[in-house]
């Protein structure tokens, strides 16, 4: 068996051959974009928290992370992202939304949740799907410790719709 390995990495070049070329590159996110990667979202040294789309877990049946974007697609009522944070200080926050939403998809309501309060807005057009704004979206009250914040859309829609695509929030 150790033979018939060794002669078949020979006579393609080893394991490194253009043979293995596709497979060793065909899961390289584009623009050099790292992947989805869902982790514990901490404070930086400015005092927020970002909740990026890098960071979080999509769940649904047709959510997806866009590596190009660095945002999730939103394609149904039923996806979510959640997040896992670690509130230093209980308090007040500050919600921003970075999105984009074609104006055609524009108008639905989102909530964002945690287990002690909710915080419900609408989404306004940003213009296309490639042009992305900060909605300043109200308040949320978060207690100290580890929370899990779950975005989703709040309005109910048709399959082929879509809330928005969603590249960060920012809790200040």
């Amino acid at each position: 068996m150790l033979h018939a390995i060794l002669l078949f990495t020979g006579l393609f070049g080893g394991l490194h051959a253009h043979f293995f070329e596709y497979s060793l590159h065909s899961n390289k996110p584009k623009n050099g974009f790292q992947a989805n990667r869902p982790i514990r979202i901490q404070q930086n040294a400015q005092g927020t928290y970002h909740l990026s789309a890098a960071k979080g877990k999509a769940i649904g049946p047709d959510i997806k992370f866009m590596p190009e974007y660095q945002a999730f697609g939103w394609f149904t009522s039923k996806d979510r992202v959640e997040w896992e944070v670690e509130i230093q200080k209980a308090g007040d926050y500050q919600v921003d939304i970075i999105y984009s939403v074609d104006n055609a998809e524009a108008g639905k309501e989102f909530i964002l949740t945690s287990s002690t309060s909710q915080l419900v807005g609408k989404v306004l057009p940003s213009g296309n799907w490639e042009t992305y704004r900060t909605l300043k979206a109200g308040k949320i009250h978060l207690p100290a410790g580890i929370q899990k914040l779950v975005f989703k859309s709040k309005t109910q829609f048709k399959a082929g719709g879509a809330i928005l695509d969603l590249r960060d929030i920012v809790l200040k």
